[in-house]
């Protein structure tokens, strides 16, 4: 059973294809600790000019849309949704409130940087002039 030829076998007949190699080199980081994975899904984000190609990209669907929009007669409630890109305005103004807004709500809901105190030291409740008992860890088998 040793052929020469490449049919992914080894002398006993076994399969030995580098499947599980290949497996390996997906999932093991490489030196520069680039997951295999994330070079595949976000590499492409590596490339030159790749700033360029996402703004113009945006920008010209942002046009289309907008001249899509004068085409489209809309019948809303309110007269001034219907003024010719008042979503995309609308949408922003929402997402630039709530960015301005994690300003705020950060001060408010962050601690201070002592608020943990001394993290080396004992805590506050134990007195450091009594000395800890000893705690045998409980043996099994053993009469007591």
């Amino acid at each position: 059973m040793s052929d020469n030829n490449d049919n992914d076998r080894d002398n006993s007949g076994r399969f030995v294809k580098r499947a599980a190699e290949t497996a390996h080199r997906m999932h093991t980081p490489s030196d520069e600790g680039v997951h295999p994975m994330a070079k595949l899904l976000f590499g492409w984000t590596e490339w030159k000019g790749i700033g360029n190609v996402i703004f113009w990209s945006v920008l010209g669907l942002s046009v289309l849309l907008i001249l899509l929009d004068l085409l489209i007669a809309r019948h809303e409630y309110f007269h001034f949704a219907e003024a010719t890109g008042f979503y995309g305005l609308y949408g922003f103004c929402a997402f630039a409130f709530v960015v301005l807004m994690g300003w705020p709500l950060g001060r408010l809901l962050r601690r201070d940087i002592n608020y943990y105190k001394d993290a080396g030291g004992p805590p506050a409740d134990i007195d450091p002039d009594i000395e800890p008992e000893e705690i045998s860890a409980p043996t099994y088998g053993e009469d007591e």
